[in-house]
């Protein structure tokens, strides 16, 4: 998982466990969690070094179905998360919203709304009632906006085949313990499609948190520039397969749309040297849509995602 490095706040305190063993009452954890809680917050399972991000997480809950193979069928509100190129084929008025459970260890809040060419979303994780066994308070916020904005390409004939091209600016506001930061960063992507004997190929290429990086005390650090190629067959059977290529994981992803009314989805992707099982459903009656997705890890718990959403 990437994240965004943090030298000026000494979690060390955070992740040592003494040797009489932790403590458990309120407001305190056990020190073997509180170890994978600060750790993956951090963004990795070793000693806390960066600050995870929320958009990184798989918000997006039907793309987590497909085990996060999303950057060539990225549209509406999922654009934004995973390729605001999406926004230019967007047709429809998008409303969703997102409960994410990740790992076990804490839960993050998505609320994003989308219609042609343009989209606005809010994330916010948070774990308070926390203490290091020195009894020091460890409450952790991360609040994030971000707005896109994606157009056709067709009309400008800049390529050879349909396509289109977005880009999202986020900001983030973070707080662990007494100290405060924030930062911008940007995300840049391109979609294509082309007709084929099997159905509607796609593609797309994204360039994620691109940026200098949120403060937190008073050393600024670098975001962890992510880079994606992604691919998929739509069929006119319903099926859809994708692929994901980054800098950061690689992912493969299976959906079956039944009728219109139910889409079944699964996927495996591997990151961080663990291989990750993604299983997903969602349903559709009129204007609404419910969503779930369960991602699996070898070590710790698993993931389950909920959305609900309208369409227009």
């Amino acid at each position: 998982m990437k994240g965004v490095h943090v030298k000026s706040v000494d979690l060390r305190r955070a992740t040592s466990v003494p040797s009489p063993g932790p403590t458990r009452g309120r407001g305190k954890i056990p020190g073997a969690v509180l170890l994978l809680s600060i750790s993956f917050l951090a963004g990795t399972l070793a000693f806390a070094q960066a600050l995870s991000n929320p958009f990184d997480i798989g918000l997006g809950v039907r793309a987590m179905g497909f085990g996060g193979a999303y950057t060539a069928l990225a549209e509406g509100t999922e654009a934004l998360l995973v390729n605001p190129a999406g926004l230019g084929w967007t047709r429809a008025i998008h409303g969703d919203s997102t409960l994410a459970n990740v790992l076990g260890l804490y839960a993050v809040t998505w609320l994003a709304g989308a219609f042609p060419n343009f989209g606005g979303g809010l994330v916010y994780s948070g774990v308070g009632d926390i203490t290091d066994p020195g009894g020091n308070q460890l409450a952790f916020s991360h609040l994030a906006l971000t707005v896109g904005v994606g157009l056709d390409l067709a009309l400008l004939r800049v390529f050879p085949f349909p396509a289109a091209g977005g880009v999202a600016l986020k900001y983030h506001r973070i707080q662990i313990a007494d100290q405060s930061g924030s930062g911008f960063a940007l995300d840049i992507g391109v979609l294509g499609r082309a007709p084929t004997p099997l159905g509607e190929a796609r593609f797309g290429v994204t360039l994620r948190d691109l940026g200098l990086g949120p403060t937190v005390g008073t050393q600024p650090d670098a975001w962890s520039l992510d880079f994606t190629v992604g691919a998929a067959l739509l069929s006119p059977i319903g099926l859809s397969a994708s692929l994901d290529l980054g800098s950061e994981y690689t992912a493969l992803g299976l959906g079956w749309a039944i009728l219109g009314l139910a889409e079944v989805r699964g996927g495996v992707r591997f990151q961080g040297g663990f291989t990750l099982w993604a299983l997903g459903l969602g349903v559709r009656w009129g204007m609404f849509a419910l969503d779930y997705a369960l991602l699996t890890h070898p070590v710790l718990s698993a993931s389950h995602r909920f959305g609900f959403g309208v369409r227009f």
